[in-house]
């Protein structure tokens, strides 16, 4: 741990007043020193005295803010920024110097440059207050694809306008934070932990008039799909002089979700015959749907011709049928691993999209899909069937490790078993890391 951590977390108002009083006695010793002629030792006091002034000004000062802002309750934050060191250490050589030589014009200097923080704190607090914030966003936010959102900001002050306003919000991805291990919803309003799975959007706003609106829209894109959840909203601004980075926070609580990546459908159907060599989801038969065309043998069916597509190739091609498929599919998600959840995410991740691109397929086809997940239970058993109901499902889906008894796993537990029997007719397709014998209570109700 570093001195300033150590020093920010015990007693920094101790600590404060110690520098302060060392930073004095330094200097004017340094200041007695320089007036008997020594002065080498008076510019090594000064300049002690000079650092534990800096010490107290960028460590302790800025915790002792905070802490007073804390205890009444005002979300406030404080910065130094590099303009702002150099600005107070030149404050402090120019009171060096005006002390070691007594001069009237340094004094005078001194009282502006210390005003003008004073108006910079004035002025920026004034830019802060009376500010509305509102975002908008898509319905269906798919993971890896770009998004398009709108923030927006009022000036809600009657008279001043706003200067210089810049909009920072935290989205903490809450379902790769519960499978690492910390509970959903830890971190909100609250700062979010260094190594938390964060996503961090901004924007800058130049000039509000008093009264005024400005809207800025975004392209955002979600690396990982997941439930997440704003840990914070910071609204910030180093006007006028850029001296001090100073800000408030926006108590909010809001949450979206963004659903698993969707295959293309190339490889969709590379997946299906490498994975479900049985699925009966489109195959070469005797039913009524049109399976592909292909030129035509002799022997076969002259009933099937195409004739439009014999005229433009110049040559026969005959129609081949698919066979009459399902109508329902129910697909069973296990969310558990005897493994280390963290070392099956990928191997998780692409068993997600896979479901989410089958199962609109599927739908597209006309067909009833259901997806069944071990654990998660996000939304109401009515939304099961419902697209978007089953993509919320799977998108706050996550690894957890499973039981090491299989009769403590709920897809052996008696209430699904009677789910299964009530309401999930149709093909039933098992996706999980576990052998098949791992779930005796499915055996009867699976085709091998």
């Amino acid at each position: 741990m570093s001195a300033r951590a150590i020093f920010k977390v015990k007693h920094p108002f101790v600590w404060s007043l110690v520098c302060s009083g060392l930073s004095l006695l330094f200097i004017e010793i340094g200041v007695l020193l320089f007036r008997q002629g020594l002065r080498r030792a008076g510019f090594l006091f000064a300049l002690a005295g000079l650092m534990f002034l800096v010490l107290e000004v960028v460590v302790f000062l800025p915790t002792l803010v905070r802490n007073a802002l804390r205890s009444t309750g005002i979300a406030f934050l404080f910065r130094i920024t590099t303009s702002g060191f150099l600005y107070i250490l030149l404050i402090l050589l120019i009171s060096i110097a005006a002390v070691n030589t007594g001069n009237n014009l340094l004094y005078i200097l001194l009282a502006f440059m210390i005003a003008a923080i004073s108006v910079s704190g004035v002025v920026s607090r004034t830019s802060l207050t009376r500010l509305a914030l509102s975002v908008d966003y898509q319905d269906a936010i798919f993971a890896g694809e770009y998004t398009t959102y709108r923030l927006s900001l009022r000036n809600a002050k009657k008279w001043l306008p706003t200067f210089s306003i810049g909009v920072e919000g935290f989205l903490e991805n809450q379902t790769r934070q519960a499978m690492s291990g910390r509970p959903e919803g830890e971190a909100h309003g609250k700062e979010p932990p260094a190594d938390a799975p964060v996503m961090r959007a901004s924007a800058y706003f130049q000039y509000l008039p008093a009264g005024g609106r400005d809207d800025q829209v975004f392209q955002v894109r979600f690396p990982e799909r997941g439930l997440y959840q704003i840990a914070s909203i910071d609204v910030v601004t180093s006007f006028p002089f850029g001296f001090f980075r100073k800000g408030r926070k926006i108590p909010v609580s809001g949450e979206l979700v963004v659903v698993p990546a969707l295959l293309e459908k190339g490889d969709l159907y590379a997946r299906l015959e490498r994975q479900f060599d049985t699925l009966p989801l489109l195959r070469k038969g005797l039913g009524s749907e049109l399976y592909t065309l292909r030129e035509y043998v002799p022997g076969e069916d002259v009933r099937h011709m195409h004739w439009k597509a014999t005229a433009r190739a110049q040559r026969y091609i005959i129609k081949e049928f698919a066979l009459e498929s399902l109508s329902a599919f129910v697909f069973l998600m296990d969310e558990a691993t005897l493994a280390d959840p963290a070392e099956g995410w990928e191997k998780y991740e692409r068993a997600v999209s896979f479901l989410a691109t089958l199962a609109l397929e599927l739908q597209e086809k006309g067909k009833r899909i259901q997806v069944l997940l071990s654990h998660t239970r996000r939304v109401p058993p009515e939304s099961r069937h419902d697209l978007a109901g089953l993509f919320e499902n799977l998108a706050v889906s996550y690894l957890r490790p499973a039981p090491a008894d299989s009769r403590a796993h709920p897809f052996n537990g008696a209430a699904f078993q009677d789910l299964l029997t009530r309401e999930a007719p149709g093909c039933l397709v098992l996706c999980s890391m576990q052998p098949p014998d791992y779930f005796y209570r499915l055996s009867p109700y699976l085709d091998n």
